[in-house]
């Protein structure tokens, strides 16, 4: 009946049933079939693959077809020897069987051949069960490469105290076994590995192994521990299943192999992540909790120069993310940021690292804002004569002229220049590119690379009726002549159109001029305000008026001059794809009276200048670069900052600044671009229970300000800075979620100098004939399993733990004491719970 029906499915063009088929005249019906018949696959259905599937494929390359085109159905082991009912056992093989030629239709010719087989072999995992097989095959005279996950060897068997059944010491069995593997000359041990790819076939296999960083040179180190002593960062110990703690940098136990120290480092922060300049958060964080300030600045230093003005102004988005917001709030990042440089400033010191030997390479930077100082800074340091261009009297750019003194006091910016000065920058004010300088004469002058820094010094039009009237003033023409000390006419009555920083700041300028009415209009609900929020809560504490949802729909005047402003509801913002795109109900309209209005909607760059350079500009008014290397069309020209990104934020601007300086560094040294370095991982933003667990609640520093009274007919500081011991309360609220927070401790302890905090990733590409795994177990976990009352009761423990207790090298030396160190009077063990 199976033959039957085998017949009748697609591509069968013979079906024959015969009780013996393994036996010479069923492998000769077989053979007279294919040659006969023409047939080009076949198909078995008898019993187990493993039995004969090689003499029926002898059988078809003795038909003359290829043995691969072959395919055998177990009918007797999967169906008629374990299915009672004969109908339902026929109806089953016929199943096998139409699966069997649905398969076999889709086979691929294969031919075997010969090949040589490398000798080398691969054992993964460095229990005993690896160490083991790797010492029998290394004494055999072959090649082994012993790859394990961990710092060292050893897996599992090491933690426990007696082995089953013969109770014999684990570490007696497992230490010389250590010692054997790191010794052997034909095994190379690869710790701290993990495969991540086998490709090829039997007897020549090639596997690519990631080798992980373990920042301590397995060379080098002397296992000292002197490292250890000085690391600030103590997390729940693996080794000792959470019962102590341990450093960032370590080893698991004094007869590790190898016997290096290796630092554990999650990735990178999420704080670091979010910061547009990469500065080490966690790290300077850390150190400033220690009160180990002058460390924690120079921590600051090596991505951010300007620690003082970066304290006061930047946009933090690394506070946004901090992952101490999902306890109570974030770390204040930037105030202690600020106090850091305060504290350097008020100290009369500039601790930057030493400058290398002057070079005889000239760079010029055009413009003295944020991108161009940042530029200065790392290039001195290299060594290189700096001279920055800057078109306004003083350098700064809009640090200069776009913040107002309550919010960046000038003698902070200018000490922070006056920083530059010292280390041989130079700065030339009051020069024009294009009318005193140009890419010719610099040329002429001796400058080998051109980095453009030019800042977005002009208002954006908002091109509404009656924009022209006299008293309608862009904002950033008020700051600017604020900061220069020059007159600037405004009114009683002035409204300021936007709803960001500079408009705010403008805002809050014109109020401390005197009593005077001042109303701030802008598009975006209160919540959609782009404006910082606590600049946002100052003002209306100093009495300005906000006005939310709302657009200008026309400048009213009379004889010439503004004297109101009529506007439109704004229902929307954004449309849903999230552009911008305002939407307005042009029947409701709001009109104000005012005699002074200051557009502050967004810069704009001086396109006149940027045509003049000859060099590709973009959208917007954007000199076109390489995102990485900020190269221009032109090989010696550079540009970054503002006429490169739009209008963008300090540290955004600063981080620019240093890119550039790397990359005109490669340029000058080596005639080509920074080679682009592959960069870390990143630590999940998720609060981990076990940080949730360790992390004890802190409430969050609260930054000291004058209070709205004192703020009038003034511009004096509003936010008054951090004491010491707040910035140190801060620091100590860090959850150091990388583990390893880089604050190089450990690097200005160590002797050897065996530690490289830049040290990262590598692959590794095998070539092996064999392969052995012996990866051990997964630690069963008890979380779920409260009912034992894990993790609700301090003295319920796992069985690894209990083992780490009997074992004289766990942290009770031997002896069964509770968690507050007394001797129980009696311990219960519960069985079988779960592996």
């Amino acid at each position: 009946e199976v033959a039957e029906y085998a017949s009748t499915l697609p591509y069968v063009e013979s079906a024959h049933e015969y009780k013996f088929m393994c036996s010479d005249p069923g492998q000769q019906l077989l053979i007279d079939d294919v040659k006969e018949k023409g047939l080009n696959r076949v198909v078995v259905a008898s019993c187990s693959p493993r039995m004969h599937e090689k003499t029926f494929r002898k059988a078809s390359q003795t038909a003359g077809i290829n043995p691969y085109y072959f395919q055998m159905a177990c009918i007797r082991e999967h169906d008629s020897w374990v299915t009672e009912d004969p109908v339902k056992a026929t109806e089953k093989a016929k199943d096998l069987v139409r699966g069997a030629v649905s398969r076999v239709i889709h086979h691929e010719m294969l031919l075997s051949g010969v090949a040589d087989v490398n000798p080398n072999v691969l054992v993964i995992g460095g229990g005993i069960a690896g160490m083991q097989a790797a010492l029998d095959i290394a004494d055999a005279g072959k090649k082994v490469y012993l790859v394990e996950r961990e710092p060292s060897l050893g897996g599992n068997m090491l933690k426990f105290d007696k082995t089953f059944p013969t109770l014999d010491c684990a570490a007696c069995i497992g230490t010389p076994k250590l010692v054997a593997v790191g010794q052997h000359e034909n095994i190379e041990l690869m710790s701290y590995s993990e495969v991540e790819n086998v490709e090829g076939f039997v007897g020549n296999f090639k596997v690519r192994v990631r080798q992980k960083a373990r920042y301590v040179s397995v060379e080098k180190c002397t296992g000292c521990g002197d490292c250890e002593e000085d690391c600030p960062i103590n997390i729940p110990s693996a080794y000792e299943s959470g019962l102590t703690t341990c450093h960032a940098i370590g080893r698991s136990f004094a007869q590790a192999v190898p016997g290096a120290f290796s630092i554990l480092r999650a990735g990178i922060p999420p704080c670091q992540a979010a910061c547009p300049a990469g500065v080490n958060v966690v790290g300077y964080m850390t150190l400033t909790g220690l009160g180990k300030f002058d460390e924690a600045i120079a921590m600051v230093r090596e991505r951010m120069p300007f620690a003082a003005i970066c304290g006061r102004i930047c946009f933090h988005p690394c506070e946004d993310i901090c992952k101490r917001g999902q306890l109570d709030k974030p770390v204040a990042i930037c105030y202690t940021k600020r106090f850091l440089g305060d504290n350097e400033l008020e100290r009369g010191v500039f601790n930057h690292p030493p400058l290398k030997e002057p070079r005889e390479e000239k760079v010029a930077l055009i413009g003295a804002g944020p991108a161009g100082l940042s530029a200065a800074y790392y290039l001195a340091l290299e060594g290189y004569q700096v001279t920055i261009f800057e078109k306004l009297p003083v350098a700064g750019g809009m640090l200069a002229v776009g913040i107002p003194d309550y919010r960046l006091p000038r003698d902070i910016l200018a000490a922070e220049i006056q920083n530059l000065l010292e280390m041989g920058i130079t700065i030339k004010t009051g020069i024009t590119f294009g009318k005193d300088i140009t890419f010719k004469s610099l040329e002429d002058e001796g400058f080998k690379a051109i980095f453009i820094a030019m800042g977005l010094h002009l208002g954006r039009s908002l091109n509404v009726e009656g924009e022209d009237l006299d008293g309608v003033m862009q904002g950033v023409d008020l700051l600017r002549k604020v900061s220069l000390k020059e007159e600037f006419p405004f009114g009683e009555k002035v409204v300021v159109i936007g709803g960001g920083n500079v408009a705010v700041d403008v805002a809050r300028t014109v109020l401390r001029f005197g009593d005077k009415e001042v109303s701030l209009v802008c598009l975006e609900a209160r919540d959609e305000m782009p404006a910082w929020e606590r600049e946002i809560e100052e003002a209306l504490e100093e009495g300005i008026v906000i006005h939310n949802s709302w657009g200008p729909k026309r400048f009213i005047g009379v004889n010439g001059k503004v004297n109101g402003v009529e506007f439109k509801r704004c229902t929307a913002v954004f449309d849903e794809s999230g552009r911008f795109n305002p939407q307005y109900d042009e029947n409701e309209v709001m009109d104000l009276a005012c005699d002074t209005v200051l557009v502050s909607i967004g810069q704009a760059p001086d396109m006149e200048l940027l045509s003049s350079l000859g060099l590709e500009v973009g959208p917007g008014g954007r000199i076109v670069t390489d995102e990485e290397t900020l190269a221009t069309t032109r090989p010696e020209v550079f540009s970054g900052g503002d006429c490169t990104l739009g209008p963008a934020s300090f540290v955004e601007a600063v981080a620019h600044g240093r890119q550039a300086a790397e990359s005109i560094q490669s340029f000058l040294e080596h005639g080509g671009l920074r080679e682009v370095k592959p960069k870390e991982g990143q630590v999940d933003p998720g609060l981990t229970e076990e940080e949730r667990k360790r992390a004890r609640p802190v409430e969050r520093q609260k930054m000291p300000a004058l209070t709205p009274d004192k703020r009038k007919g003034n511009f004096a500081e509003v936010e008054l800075g951090f004491t010491e011991e707040m910035a140190r309360a801060e620091g100590q609220r860090c959850l150091s979620c990388s583990v390893c927070c880089q604050c190089g401790e450990c690097v200005r302890k160590c002797g050897p100098q065996a530690i490289d905090l830049n040290d990262h990733e590598r692959i590794r590409e095998l070539d092996v004939g064999s392969i052995i795994v012996a990866t051990g177990f997964k630690i069963f976990d008890p979380t779920p399993i409260t009912h034992y009352g894990f993790g609700r009761y301090p003295e319920v423990y796992t069985s690894l733990q209990f083992e780490r207790l009997n074992n004289a090298t766990g942290p009770t030396e031997g002896k069964i004491r509770t968690k507050d160190g007394r001797v129980p009077a009696k311990v219960a063990i519960i069985h079988c719970v779960g592996s």
